[in-house]
């Protein structure tokens, strides 16, 4: 620490005088504080809450004399988060090989066989094969448009133009499926 930085006796009892003005019950609020303070920490998942609220108590106490607070909790918990960020940048570079998680493999995704969707569109009747290659053959704005020109050259609603198209993706699914084995 600094010269002038260093909890000294005189900073100490300030400090309990500043936590229960007329000194009656100063160490039940430093103990009630430091609780308070350990439970900020632990719930935060710090690896040393302990030292952490003793950290934030020896800042406090340096402070106290320095300017007029208000809300006397609300500047404890300001300086203990302060404390907190700290702790978590010094943290960052020292990993806990304990606390590490493996990540899991990801299952292998079955490849993908053009051979197999050739044969299976080829399976299809004429008509769903043009309906289901136009249906998405555009992106964006156009095929809105291509949709409804379909929907009219089929003569059926867009809605019933969009269950076919499920229902015969359905079947093209299955069958490539299928074929893949």
């Amino acid at each position: 620490m600094k010269p002038g930085k260093e909890v000294t006796r005189e900073k100490f009892a300030g400090f309990l005088e500043w936590l229960s003005p007329g000194g009656e019950g100063a160490g039940e609020e430093y103990e009630r504080l430091r609780f308070r303070l350990c439970t900020f920490f632990s719930q935060r998942r710090c690896r040393f809450p302990d030292e952490l609220a003793d950290e934030t108590i020896n800042r406090l106490m340096l402070k106290v004399g320095e300017e007029r607070i208000e809300n006397k909790l609300a500047y404890c918990y300001g300086v203990a988060k302060n404390v907190y960020r700290e702790s978590l940048r010094k943290e960052r570079h020292h990993v806990d090989v304990d606390e590490v998680a493996v990540a899991a493999q990801p299952p292998p995704e079955p490849n993908f066989s053009e051979e197999c969707l050739e044969k299976c569109l080829a399976e299809l009747p004429p008509e769903s094969q043009q309906m289901i290659l136009e249906y998405f053959s555009e992106v964006k704005t156009a095929k809105v448009e291509l949709r409804r020109r379909l929907s009219q050259s089929f003569e059926v609603t867009q809605t019933a133009l969009r269950v076919r198209v499920m229902r015969t993706k359905q079947k093209l699914k299955l069958c490539v499926q299928e074929c893949m084995g």
